[in-house]
């Protein structure tokens, strides 16, 4: 299989060279063979299809131009399209995440040949790009359904493209409320309510915290974050005080720190309690407090709250702080401190183990959070087109609406009405230095 691999990277390198100029296009996986194929998306690009080593050169041709067409009605019911950001920033997790859902189809798989088409289209990292990339897929490619992995603002024009060519689109996406674009678009992700709703609801249940404060960055995302936990804070019994905001380019949070203690602190003071034997600790009103930010910026806050002796505070944060930062220098300020994702590579479901463990045969390295969720959405659709009477995209819309427990390498997953994935989160804790599943 790594034979395959590395053919098909100095292939697509040699197409690359030969075409350099051209417009970036979508990857294609033909049936019933161990690697995709490369095809055009915004401009027409040659298509190469990688063969064993066995066999002749690669063939270069030349597709035809796409035609916009009207919503497809005739569908190749074996073919599902993925519309991942190959080239660009995000190209290294477009790559990943292709890998994982090439993975979950058994594209590899020279046993049983796998029965299903996989198109790929590289969404690049423009709007423009994701729009282009799914009228391909939904009236050139005729795909059944198709999976996309997207920031905010693409995931809301790939909804918009998907609906108007009633195209079944599944999308990797925390943009809450994209699926409002209509019955054609699913949504599979931990989303920010999912995240606090897991929270609260452990706060309360399992720890018996009932009062917060919040400390949050001054942008889009902190701000969503406080009004998403006020709401759901809410419906859970949790109070929440204070909710103070800071600036992003802010490294010294002394002002922060005085307005949610109600003390006023500097550093004269720091230094001269060092040389006390014995210092209280500052009376707080609130008994946890939660940081929707960055694992980096949120080690500079609890720091510098140590260093002011704000302790016994249980520390609450979002699938942000999940990165190899939070457990460099100065992660015993963190120690206790619990947050949320949908994935957990040393997680204790037997799912999530042995798609880790196939995940490092096939690729040498360990999944991360769009891998498994990619590997997951793949392994749904394929579920669900198991069942031989699924013929039309209306028809596989049903079905994966009637989804019910799939159990995946992120958990359970179910989907229903509002046609977002419900997870359960993995809530996870800093224990000893290091991160540990406890639910």
């Amino acid at each position: 299989m790594k034979n395959y691999r590395l053919l098909a990277a100095i292939s697509i390198i040699f197409l690359f060279v030969f075409l350099t100029g051209c417009a970036k296009g979508p990857l294609i996986a033909p049936e019933k063979t161990a690697m995709p194929e490369v095809k055009a998306v915004e401009k027409p690009l040659p298509a190469v299809q990688v063969k064993p080593p066995d066999v002749k050169p690669p063939e270069i041709k030349q597709p035809k131009p796409l035609v916009v067409l009207p919503p497809s009605r005739s569908v190749n019911r074996n073919a599902i399209g993925c519309v991942f950001p190959l080239t660009g920033r995000f190209a290294d997790a477009g790559s990943k995440a292709l890998d994982a859902v090439l993975l979950s189809a058994e594209i590899f798989n020279q046993r049983i040949p796998s029965p299903w088409k996989i198109i790929v289209a590289d969404s690049g990292e423009t709007p423009d790009g994701m729009k282009e990339a799914v009228a391909y897929l939904a009236d050139g490619a005729k795909v059944m359904a198709i999976v996309a992995i997207s920031g905010t603002v693409e995931a809301v024009i790939a909804a918009r493209e998907a609906q108007n060519r009633q195209v079944p689109l599944i999308l990797i996406t925390s943009k809450e409320g994209v699926t409002e674009a209509g019955e054609y678009v699913f949504q599979h992700f931990l989303t920010p309510t999912q995240q606090i709703e897991a929270l609260t609801k452990y706060a309360l249940d399992r720890s018996n915290i009932a009062i917060f404060s919040i400390l949050y960055p001054q942008d889009d995302y902190g701000e969503e974050m406080v009004r998403i936990f006020r709401s759901e804070a809410q419906k859970t019994g949790v109070k929440v005080g204070k909710a103070i905001p800071y600036s992003k380019t802010q490294t010294d949070f002394t002002e922060q720190i005085n307005k949610l203690t109600g003390h006023k602190t500097g550093a004269s003071e720091k230094v001269y309690a060092m040389h006390q034997e014995a210092k209280a600790k500052l009376p707080l009103n609130f008994e946890a407090l939660f940081i929707p930010d960055s694992a980096l910026r949120v080690k500079m806050i609890t720091s510098q709250l140590a260093f002011y002796d704000v302790k016994g505070v249980q520390l609450f944060g979002t699938s942000l702080w999940h990165s190899p930062d939070l457990l460099k220098k100065g992660v015993e300020y963190l120690e206790g401190a619990i947050f949320v994702d949908s994935f957990f590579v040393n997680g204790f479901l037997p799912e999530t183990n042995d798609f880790v463990d196939i995940y490092y045969s096939a690729y040498s390295r360990e999944p991360g959070n769009i891998d498994a969720l990619s590997y997951d959405t793949m392994g749904m659709v394929l579920s669900v087109l198991e069942d031989r009477q699924i013929k039309t995209r209306a028809e596989f819309i049903q079905a994966l609406l009637a989804v019910r427990r799939f159990r995946g390498a992120t958990g359970s997953i179910s989907f229903g009405g509002s046609r977002v994935a419900q997870k359960d989160a993995f809530i996870l804790r800093v224990q000893n230095g290091k991160i540990e599943q406890v639910r």
